[in-house]
């Protein structure tokens, strides 16, 4: 019981001991007394018994002290000599002992092994036989160290051995690991102590049950592995499934107890059809379906039917259903077409094959023609049927002949003597010409011999010699006839001259994917695991090419089996390889969750363990799935440096003085060697040299010649290493190998030098146009517009954004969508309100006002009783043949409205081979084009642009034309936008001066109006925009490169008109400048002679002057001073230093004005000069005026003398009316 308690236990155990002479270590005898005659112990042999001490490492070991690990004393066990029956390989109670230990075992030791006498009188040191010291390093493991002592007086053999108690592991024993598969958790353990969860376990307790895979973590619990509990509102395998309201008929939900309804589906439970006619197609004969309300639809029916569905034939002929000449005759069902002669069908479009009944007789070959047939018939054969023979003697094929006879399907020839052949026309006395096969022919006395080449046999060795009559192959082998010989073709699984040898087909197993191999007869067949199939099931299967699949989400599809209980199996996508999980995300994305270790985009990088350079002293790391290994060089291991003295290698008491990856021994008492265990000094022995290294005696000493790449005193030290060169390429590890080298490659890469990509096998990206983007240790698909997720089998729903608008139906389509608009409501959106119209007749069907429809490569509306359609001229559309279609295809119609697939024979190929492309028939003949603006050609202007697409040949798919790239442009839906005002012609051709180049020519119609001279430019650019586009069409996705030419001149802009305007304006301001002048001038006049008639009856200083006579002058100079007035309100340049003066004035007035004279003298201002004027002079330099009312400025004229008659005054006449009138 307190072993199990212990970490471990050290275990010894004894194999013989060799005493022969009985003695001590002292020299004495153990019992006997020494003969005296031969030196010998007598016959009382030793009472053998040991005491065994283990103790703590020590590198000068002392005999004395405590056992530290342990110690033991056996019972006496035998005599002088004794050996356990049965060796090392059994286990014995007797000499085995064990030292149990209860902590971390140190790994280095000292082990102490005495062989002592029993006496049972005494007991002291000398009674020692023999004493073996042992130290060194041991680690835990069920494999024994023999260790052997020889000594002179005795030699003792024993195992020693370190085990782990059980539950701890580790080198040292005290890592604890107890497995259990209970509540607290589910795991085992590996030899390092390791928990390894069980399977459908995780955690760090291995207590977390692994749910059921694809289970949905939010909505999904479980409890054991394999479980999927839902949560309430959930339902489903996976718990992925929400449970919609109760009641719900055509909805969905997201989130529990919703009910969203379904594309064309309405009300409160979903069960309101929102899309009668798509979902029933009530309209019959070419009727045009519009939806008006929920479970509601109104039939437009075309010329000659009416009825609630169209299902009344009233005029049914009145479009000329029938073709090809054929007569109609109206019946209560619509029409019939009565069909003439090499016609069938119901619209007698489809041709008669006269040839079915194999008309053409002596293998004649039939070709069929339009209401009959034709025979090519063979050389002998003439007749419309074949059946009448021809007279091939009419040729006078016979050459030496007597005559020739016509037979049925040939003729012979009657030949003269020596002559034969069928013709008489080989001499048979001649060699020329007879011998076949390179025989070689000799003229003979009576004609000629053929000497045959091997193989050959016959007069003429015209007879091959068969070897192959016998039948010498076996087994079913098909034998060849050879020149020497035959050779048997043998079937698979034999072999040998004669297929004598049966193979085992399964050995070695071709079967990949862990499948198993059974033989059959002459093959193997291999039994595929489910998710491969192919002949050795190295093929991913696509389940959904051969079961309906249901797409769960981006990464998850449904298959029906009958192997589970929900008879459904979910298939997860492998686009994150074998170490990640897809996991879905909205809209068709997806991520992966990596396993440990692992990381990338797709799960596709190992985790670089060693980027941290765990491994020491020179190591190499090798990366691992979340771990590393270390390789060490020589004189290393583990995680510390090896000790070479550990294994005790000098014997013979030799001290041992420990080198890097060698080791020196000191030798003492005459021992010699490397080893010191030679009594003779020979330098060289077997092991002196390491590493095949050659040793050579010199003198007292030796030299070793090292092999190539070592090097050291004994050959321990490696040179340049091989890896030096870093021949590892794409992160490999190199490992050395002396003069080789081993390249260790990442995931993803193999080879000699890890530079070949490793193949992958993805599947799934053949879905709806998916290219295969191949990668280093990876692959993703690249969807075309309109897919989505891992495989691109997700068909994008555009109409989850709900784009249509006023209640439309959205109808969802291939990287677009389509609204269906109710009455009144028209545009891409049903965002136009149209209003109520008339509805258009248009070739010979009805369509409602507002609707749109498409038209050949032309888009066309009905508004209004008026149809509108784009103005793209389209051309004959290309077909694929129906001859060279495959017999399951060969009712496929590539032309619509009754059109055949007829052969063309101009049409340019682009991508070999392109026999299998017609056009479509016109009942009319094709109009003839008049243009200039051509491929190839340097005709450009304002409505001609060339433009040339280069392709990477590589991704233009097989038989593809020119006619075919030139039809898609035309179908562009920007060339129908380009093309709603204008006709647009597009004409291709491959381009004569640039390689794998389509050339394209865009002509608009149509004259020019003003300020349209770029149109052409922007509709080339509008037309490589889209281009620059992905489309569904593998042929524009491979183009590289598009070059615009055109040529722009816009006519010069006129300048005349703003001339003119430009001088009619100058002279209109020029004319109302000079009224404005004239209107001013005579307002001053009429002023002028205003003045002078009120200073004549008003004027005030005549009673005041002394001298009553009138001076003239003074009214001349006070008209003059007028005019050299400033404004009556201008104020006196030197204002600022009178003001004093001014307000003196100011009292002045007002004693005027008391005085009654202030009416006439009303306030004045003051301006510099010394002119006075009706009721002003001036003093002093400055100039005082009476404001009379409101008065314009003056016009300020030059200086004139006559301005001086006011400084001409008299100071002396003037000074009182100055002093009487100053203000």
């Amino acid at each position: 019981m307190l072993m199990l308690m212990m970490f471990g236990y050290f275990e010894l155990q004894l194999i013989s001991v060799e005493n022969p002479k009985g003695q001590l270590l002292n020299g004495d005898c153990c019992d006997a007394e020494r003969s005296a005659a031969d030196g010998l112990c007598g016959a009382d042999e030793c009472d053998t018994y040991f005491r065994v001490c283990l103790k703590e490492y020590q590198k000068e070991v002392t005999t004395s002290g405590p056992c530290t690990y342990g110690s033991d004393t056996t019972k006496v066990i035998a005599g002088n000599t004794f050996q356990f029956k049965g060796g090392p390989s059994r286990h014995h109670d007797i000499g085995k002992i064990v030292f149990p230990f209860e902590f971390a075992w140190p790994q280095d030791y000292t082990l102490i092994v005495e062989a002592w006498d029993k006496d049972n009188g005494t007991h002291n040191d000398e009674l020692l036989i023999e004493r073996s010291i042992h130290k060194g390093k041991i680690n835990p493991g069920e494999e024994k160290q023999a260790v052997e002592f020889k000594s002179l007086i005795a030699t003792i053999k024993y195992t020693i051995r370190l085990r782990c108690n059980e539950n701890y592991y580790g080198i040292r024993c005290n890592t604890m690991c107890r497995p259990r598969d209970d509540y607290f958790g589910h795991f085992v353990c590996d030899q390092f102590g390791k928990r390894h969860c069980m399977e459908g376990w995780r955690g760090e307790d291995c207590n977390t049950a692994i749910c059921k895979q694809g289970c949905n973590p939010l909505h999904g619990t479980c409890k054991k592995p394999g479980e999927c509990k839902c949560n309430y509102g959930w339902d489903g395998p996976l718990c992925d499934r929400c449970l919609p309201y109760p009641g719900c008929v055509h909805g969905t939900c997201s989130e529990p107890w919703q009910c969203t309804c379904e594309k064309n589906w309405g009300g409160l439970l979903c069960d309101k059809d929102l899309n009668y006619c798509g979902t029933n197609r009530p309209c019959k004969n070419g009727g045009t379906c519009m939806n008006t309300e929920p479970d509601e639809y109104n039939c437009a029916c075309p010329d000659g039917y009416s009825g609630k569905n169209c299902e009344i034939a009233e005029h049914a002929c009145l479009s000329n259903p029938c073709a090809n000449g054929g007569t109609c005759h109206e019946v209560p069902s619509g029409f019939e077409c009565h069909c003439p002669a090499g016609w069938s069908g119901p619209t007698c479009a489809k041709d008669t094959d006269e040839c079915a009944s194999s008309p053409c007789a002596q293998g004649g070959t039939c070709m069929d023609m339009e209401n009959g047939f034709e025979c090519i018939c063979p050389p002998q054969w003439t007749g419309k049927t074949c059946q009448i023979d021809v007279n091939e003697c009419a040729g006078k094929p016979c050459l030496n002949a007597y005559s020739c006879k016509n037979l049925i399907g040939g003729y012979h020839c009657a030949c003269f003597r020596g002559w034969v052949g069928q013709n008489c026309d080989i001499n048979m006395n001649s060699c020329h010409g007879q011998c076949q096969n390179r025989g070689i022919c000799k003229n003979m006395a009576r004609g000629y011999q053929c000497v045959c080449q091997p193989g050959f046999v016959g007069r003429h060795c015209e007879v091959q010699r068969n070897r192959c009559s016998s039948s010498p192959c076996k087994n079913g082998g098909r034998c060849s006839v050879l020149l020497d010989g035959f050779m048997c073709e043998c079937p698979q699984g034999f072999t040998g001259t004669t297929c004598e040898v049966q193979n085992d087909p399964c050995s070695p197993n071709p079967c990949q994917n862990k499948a198993q191999c059974h033989t059959l007869m002459g093959d193997f067949y291999c039994s595929c695991p489910d998710a491969y199939v192919g002949k050795t099931c190295s093929e991913l299967k696509d389940h959904c090419k051969t079961n309906q699949c249901q797409v769960i989400d981006s990464c998850t599809v449904a298959v029906a089996t009958n192997d589970t209980q929900q008879q459904v199996w979910h298939i997860l996508s492998n686009i994150c390889g074998p170490h990640g999980r897809c996991i879905s995300l909205p809209a068709g994305n997806f991520s992966c969750s990596c396993d440990l270790g692992f990381t990338g985009t797709y799960c596709h990088e190992n985790v670089n363990d060693c980027a941290s350079s765990p491994c020491k002293n020179g190591g190499t790391c090798i990366d691992g799935i979340n771990s590393f290994e270390c390789v060490c060089p020589d004189g290393w291991e583990g995680t510390i440096y090896v000790n070479e003295c550990s294994g005790t290698p000098c014997q013979n008491a030799g001290l041992c003085i420990d080198l890097v990856n060698d080791f020196y021994c000191s030798c003492v008492d005459g021992w010699k060697g490397k080893t010191c265990h030679l009594r003779e000094f020979r330098p060289c022995d077997s092991i002196t040299c390491r590493n095949g290294g050659t040793c050579f005696d010199h003198s007292d000493s030796f030299l070793c010649s090292c092999s190539s790449g070592w090097g050291g005193s004994t050959c321990n030290s490696a040179k340049n290493s091989s890896c030096d060169s870093g021949p590892c390429e794409n992160g490999g590890t190199c490992i050395n190998g002396g003069d080789t080298f081993t390249c260790i490659c990442k995931d993803g890469w193999e080879g000699p030098t890890c530079t070949e990509i490793s193949e992958l096998s993805p599947s799934g990206c053949s879905y709806n146009g998916g290219v295969c983007v191949d990668g280093v240790n990876w692959f993703r698909c690249e969807c075309a517009p309109g897919f989505a997720g891992p495989d691109c089998r997700i068909n994008i729903d555009e109409c989850q954004t709900s784009p249509c608008a006023e209640g439309s139906t959205c109808v969802d389509e291939i990287n677009s969508y389509r609204c269906v608009c109710p009455p009144g409501h028209a545009g891409r959106l049903c965002q136009e309100f149209i209003g109520l119209g008339k509805s258009c007749h248009h070739t010979g069907l009805q369509y409602p006002h507002g609707s749109r429809w498409e038209e050949d490569c032309n888009t066309c509306q009905c508004s209004n009783g008026d149809v509108r359609c784009s103005k793209v001229r389209c051309g004959r559309q290309p077909c694929l043949l129906p001859k060279t279609l495959p017999a399951a295809n060969s009712n496929h119609q590539s032309c619509s409205g009754g059109q055949e697939c007829v052969e063309h024979p101009f049409l340019t190929c682009f991508s070999q081979p392109c026999h299998q492309w017609g056009v479509c028939s016109t009942p009319d003949p094709p109009t003839p084009l008049h243009t200039q603006c051509e491929p190839n050609s340097d005709y450009l202007d304002n409505s001609c642009a060339h433009i040339t697409l280069v392709f990477q040949k590589d991704k233009v798919p097989q038989g593809t034309t020119v006619e075919n790239i030139c039809s898609e442009l035309r179908y562009l839906p920007v060339t129908r936008t380009l093309a709603e005002e204008r006709a647009l012609l597009i004409l291709c051709d491959l381009s004569y001066s640039t390689r794998d180049a389509v050339e394209v020519s865009f002509e608009m119609d149509g004259r020019q109006k003003d300020g349209e001279c770029e149109r052409i430019q922007k509709a080339a650019s509008a037309v490589t925009d889209a281009l620059s586009k992905r489309h569904n069409t593998t042929f524009l996705l491979a183009v590289l490169e598009a070059k615009v030419e055109i040529h722009v001149e816009c006519p010069p802009v006129g300048y005349l008109v703003p001339v003119l305007c430009a001088v009619f304006s100058v002279l209109w301001i020029f004319c109302l400048v000079v009224c404005v002048w004239w209107t001013r001038k005579r307002k001053k006049e009429r002023e002028r002679a205003a003045l002078s008639e009120e200073t004549t009856v008003n004027n005030q200083l005549e009673p005041l002057r002394s001298n009553p006579t009138k001076n003239n002058c003074n009214k001349d100079i006070r008209y003059e001073c007028k005019k050299l007035m400033g404004p009556a309100d201008r104020m006196c340049d030197g204002a600022d230093d009178e003001d004093e003066r001014d307000r003196e004035g100011e009292r002045e007035d007002d004693e005027e004005r008391a005085l009654g004279v202030g009416d006439k003298c009303p306030p004045q201002r003051c301006a510099r000069g010394e002119v006075q004027d009706n009721g002003w002079i001036s003093k002093g330099g400055r100039i005082c005026t009476t404001r009379s009312g409101p008065m314009k400025a003056p016009h300020r004229t030059a200086y004139s003398p006559k301005d001086n008659r006011c400084k001409n005054l008299v100071a002396a006449k003037l000074s009182e009316d100055i002093k009487d009138h100053y203000v």
